[in-house]
């Protein structure tokens, strides 16, 4: 009887981040497949980084994102690698079509992989209407189902019949104590500076800890490497003003955005 030795396929480490190509800003979740090995892939953490460990050799890695078109690069991986991508934003409108989905019922919240999660981008909160006042998140989650805030001139919000007190508040990840000031009649975000949120409002992940009602999760834009930028807005109460451009270009950049009565 002979033994013959079975010898482990070396396993080698792609990685990088993956950025938009007009501002710099890192994609959160954005997707990075393997071409020859079809169920390999990964997604971008919330800094736009991914790491993806496959055996050695020649792959095809294709990089994708909603609303950008994939990027397909070849890579001959016969070390630890460091690929840094940037994806350029689609502007083709494709085909619509409407259909009447009135006797379907809404399985979202049944299908998706985390329930009870409502993310938010600038987008939408730039289209809420606002009067006599500065567009808000704080002002624009209270919109949403099983949410009501507190009361008038104070930020705060209960979730599902819970405290204002039993709800997570993280800043790029940094625990955010006091989201109010000037009395609670501003939050204490920036909107102009904000990339994207996410509301928790059931079956928050381990990562968070552990609260009673709720989880918002902010995250911040890092500021434009590829050009100088300035915006502002007048309102009859409090103005705003965000200057962001890089520092060394494609390497370092940086962001001011502040308020004003």
């Amino acid at each position: 009887m002979w033994a013959t030795p079975a010898l482990a396929q070396k396993k080698l480490t792609i990685s990088g981040i993956i950025k938009d190509g007009a501002t710099g800003e890192t994609l959160i979740g954005a997707t990075i497949k393997i071409k020859e090995i079809p169920q390999t892939g990964a997604a971008a953490n919330s800094y736009g980084f991914y790491s993806l460990s496959i055996p050695e050799g020649e792959y095809t890695v294709i990089y994708s994102f909603v609303g950008y078109t994939p990027v397909v690069q070849t890579v001959s991986l016969h070390a630890d690698a460091n690929v840094n991508i940037s994806l350029t934003a689609k502007n083709d409108l494709q085909e619509v079509i409407i259909t009447d989905n009135s006797k379907r019922p809404n399985n979202d919240n049944v299908i998706s992989a985390q329930m009870g999660v409502d993310k938010l981008d600038m987008a939408q909160i730039n289209n809420v209407p606002v009067i006599f006042g500065e567009k808000d998140i704080l002002k624009t989650i209270s919109l949403l189902p099983g949410v009501k805030q507190a009361s008038e001139g104070n930020t705060g919000y209960y979730v599902r019949g819970g405290a204002s007190d039993q709800n997570l508040i993280l800043l790029d990840e940094a625990v955010v104590y006091n989201a109010s000031h000037l009395f609670g009649f501003f939050s204490t975000f920036n909107s102009d500076a904000i990339k994207d949120a996410s509301l928790y409002k059931g079956g928050m992940p381990a990562q968070y800890g552990g609260r009673l009602s709720s989880v918002l999760d902010v995250k911040m834009n890092e500021g434009n490497n590829k050009e100088y930028t300035v915006e502002g807005g007048l309102g009859l109460i409090s103005s705003r003003i965000k200057v962001e451009g890089p520092i060394v270009k494609d390497k370092g950049s940086f962001m001011i955005s502040a308020p004003f009565l």
